[in-house]
């Protein structure tokens, strides 16, 4: 019978890939900063698996119990420091003692298991067991994240992982059945030795990879939400509100609505930072964006503009309920003070509103807006001024 893979070599091989996906997590580490320590372990996952592949390869050739004892105790720590990577990596760090009693469990049981080769059965299943039970822990934690129906590359993390224990798990039972892929511990070329070989062997630089798609997914999504949002309120940045904005104008003919652009200054806002410092003015700030979130009702857009002003584009039927709308921000805000110590604040907002109905004409519009918020400031604040038009009076 002509084998046409060596399982030597394969091991071989696969133990020069992992070696190169040890090097990978060691980039990563450089590159995503948050998930330092999951990469850590996964490279050090690797590492153990690539020695335990080598010994793997080497067998017949080495004592045995470097070739038996070695590899299973080396791929164990492999699995294991994967399992804790991947728990890690989605914000469930297990405790270093927790991690250290199982690599001595595992040693104890592959020293149980001996190295007589005439035993390979009971240590096939003993791995299988091993390799299940812990990716399988993997699997649960994944599909347990929230990232799991928000992010493509954390499922397919999920399927490989999957994937990895059923075959293991289809492993096992063959062994139970008495279905043995080698014969005294000596590589038997079989179609099933040679595809699990080749699985074993190429699994850890396929981790490698789809780790690394999933934490590049991560890092361009996280740099898209700092480019699109503002860091203090949540709110969308000013270029994220206009690129948004533009695109609900030019669907606006076929939605039949009526928009008006609003700037939303608050008032004093400076005499809030001095007196009662900064970090309560940051308070002030994100308290007032949720509450003319909440009071926007979903009727529209809210973005930071800059410092104490925020914009608006209010989507309504008609210029009476657009001009209700408006006016219900102003009056939500007055009515919701913070606090601040012993102290009470109470915001208050001078409002700019202009209709709006070209998608191109955004900041010429704005600037009206502004306009009309510098009218309300010098007619008493903490009011809506509407392109020319008074729309609510002054609070007394």
């Amino acid at each position: 019978m002509t084998t046409l893979f060596d399982l030597r070599t394969i091991f071989l091989v696969g133990a020069c890939t992992t070696a190169l996906g040890a090097m990978a997590f060691v980039g990563l580490e450089r590159m995503y900063r948050p998930a330092a320590g999951a990469m850590r372990r996964y490279a050090l996952a690797l590492v153990a698996m690539a020695f335990g592949q080598t010994l793997l390869a080497l067998r017949g050739g080495l004592p045995d119990w470097l070739s038996y004892f070695g590899t299973n105790l080396f791929v164990s720590v492999g699995v294991v420091l994967t399992t804790d990577a991947t728990f890690r990596l989605f914000g469930r760090a297990q405790p270093r003692r927790l991690v250290g009693a199982q690599l001595a469990a595992l040693a104890l049981l592959w020293a149980w298991l001996g190295n007589d080769p005439a035993d390979v059965a009971d240590r096939v299943i003993a791995t299988a067991v091993v390799q299940f039970g812990w990716v399988a822990a993997c699997v649960y934690v994944i599909r347990r994240s929230d990232a799991y129906g928000r992010q493509p590359y954390v499922r397919t993390l999920a399927t490989f992982f999957g994937g990895y224990a059923l075959v293991h798990l289809l492993r096992g039972i063959a062994a139970v059945l008495g279905v043995t892929s080698a014969s005294g511990g000596v590589f038997a070329p079989s179609a099933a030795q040679v595809g699990f070989g080749l699985l074993f062997a190429l699994s850890p630089i396929a981790l490698a990879m789809i780790v690394q798609m999933m934490l590049h997914a991560r890092i361009s999504g996280e740099l898209h939400r700092r480019a699109t949002t503002d860091e203090l309120t949540g709110l969308h940045s000013r270029r994220q509100f206009f690129e948004l904005s533009r695109e609900r104008l030019r669907a606006r003919r076929a939605a039949g609505a009526v928009h008006h652009l609003l700037m939303i200054d608050l008032d004093h806002f400076k005499s809030v930072n001095d007196r009662f410092g900064h970090s309560v003015g940051d308070r002030a700030l994100q308290h007032a964006a949720r509450v003319l979130k909440k009071a926007m009702k979903g009727h529209g857009l809210l973005g930071r503009y800059g410092g104490e002003e925020f914009c608006a584009l209010i989507r309504s039927g008609s210029d009476v309920d657009a001009n209700r709308t408006i006016d219900e921000l102003r009056r939500a805000l007055e009515a919701a003070p913070i606090r601040a110590g012993t102290s009470t604040i109470v915001l208050t907002a001078s409002i700019g509103a202009v209709p709006v109905d070209d998608a191109e004409s955004l900041e010429r519009v704005m600037v009206h807006a502004d306009h009309c918020v510098y009218r309300a400031k010098t007619e008493g604040r903490n009011r809506v001024v509407r392109f020319g038009e008074m729309l609510a009076e002054p609070a007394v």
